[in-house]
């Protein structure tokens, strides 16, 4: 069980540094201002859907994470440069459970990015990957003995069943 977002952002950016250190920034949810070193890497969850329920009580998502490779347009190569950086993004989140409880990463594209229009002025592509995680508290397992069901008939009932009481499952006449 994952016990927040958090903690999986944190695991993510950790381990895209440590596989990526040369790149520098790698960072959850920069603050996108006027200048932004290059190449860098932005990270964030676009969405999460309902995941397979485990039975458990927890609730199953399946959270979609993206990460912009972030190139500056007049470097020599820029082009390339920027497939390169989304290819070894693909290559440090493909199969990744970076040390917490979620599914290995499921990458889903890979490609140009021209959606974020603060980024307008970079060259920008995205790696998007999925991972399956529960939230939440286990629920308490239901009790699988000591409880019964006893069928009393009025006026034969009350809070201590005696032999008046007939037992659903073992009721031989059917009901």
């Amino acid at each position: 069980m994952l016990d927040n977002l958090k903690t999986l952002h944190d695991a993510m950016i950790a381990g895209l540094r440590a596989a990526l250190p040369d790149i520098s920034p790698i960072d959850a949810y920069p603050r996108i201002g006027r200048k932004i070193p290059t190449p860098s890497i932005a990270v964030e969850m676009s969405e999460m859907e309902p995941g397979h329920d485990p039975g458990t009580g927890q609730t199953s998502l399946i959270g979609r994470f993206q990460a912009r490779a972030i190139c500056d347009p007049l470097a020599p190569h820029a082009d390339l440069a920027v497939r390169e950086l989304a290819a070894r993004i693909a290559c440090a989140v493909h199969a990744q459970t970076w040390g917490v409880p979620v599914t290995p990463a499921k990458l889903v594209q890979i490609g140009d990015d021209p959606f974020k229009p603060e980024l307008d002025a970079y060259l920008v592509w995205l790696v998007e990957w999925t991972h399956e995680f529960d939230l939440g508290d286990v629920a308490a397992p239901f009790p699988s003995a000591g409880s019964a069901v006893l069928w009393g008939i009025d006026p034969d009932t009350g809070t201590a069943p005696g032999a008046e009481y007939l037992d659903p499952a073992h009721d031989p006449s059917g009901g």
